[in-house]
């Protein structure tokens, strides 16, 4: 007499097939899931440090990945025969800014455009002979994670030399499963931890999920 989508199952065979049952309601669902992941540099504070001067790297002074770094501190120092070619062009201008400013102007804006402060070309012009070695300064602060020349490399403008991450705020990237995607929702929050720091549980809310 049953439908014939039913079944009916005898006491030892719903305990043999580990049956339960429940009364279908409201109430509260909840699924646990346990995923894997990495710490990453966040992409947004990873800043690649180019040079703004061609030429050959004559030192570098930071030499490896690790070493912290702060703004306006002194990287590499590059030998330029363009800048020094620029810097006599100038030193030329000066004799004769009398009669022709803007000429002047102009060689002191070539160099300008290369990030050579105005102290350094009033230095320039009060010597009286072109500075040779130029240094790169760092335009951010934080952790080099790569080197991307060696010294004695001859490098073009806006080449890369360091890659700089501020790694006081970082991600937490986990693997996650698309039979797993609807049990998770930006603005979830997660508890996880650390083999670095055992013993610690952490917590954070989810910002992102990668399409």
């Amino acid at each position: 007499s049953l439908d014939a989508d039913m079944f009916k199952l005898s006491e030892n065979a719903m305990k043999l097939a580990n049956i339960s049952t429940m009364t279908v309601g409201t109430g509260e669902a909840s699924k646990e899931l346990r995923l894997n992941g990495k710490v990453e540099v966040d992409e947004r504070s990873s800043y690649t440090q180019a040079t703004h001067i061609p030429g050959r790297i004559e030192q570098l002074r930071v030499n490896f990945t690790g070493e912290k770094v702060s703004r306006g501190q002194s990287l590499a120092t590059i030998y330029s025969p363009e800048l020094v070619t620029a810097q006599e062009e100038l030193l030329q201008a000066q004799d004769i800014k009398e009669s022709q400013p803007e000429l002047f102007a102009a060689a002191k804006q070539k160099l300008r455009n290369w990030k050579i402060s105005d102290a350094q070309i009033d230095r320039m012009l009060t010597r009286g002979e072109p500075i040779e070695r130029f240094p790169i300064t760092a335009d951010v602060s934080g952790v080099v994670t790569e080197l991307m020349a060696e010294q004695g490399d001859y490098l073009e403008r806006g080449m890369p030399i360091y890659q700089i991450a501020n790694l006081d705020k970082l991600w937490i990237l986990f693997d996650l499963y698309e039979t797993d995607l609807n049990w998770v929702k930006e603005g979830s929050m997660v508890e996880y931890t650390v083999q670095s720091i055992p013993g610690k549980t952490f917590e954070g809310k989810i910002d992102f999920i990668d399409p």
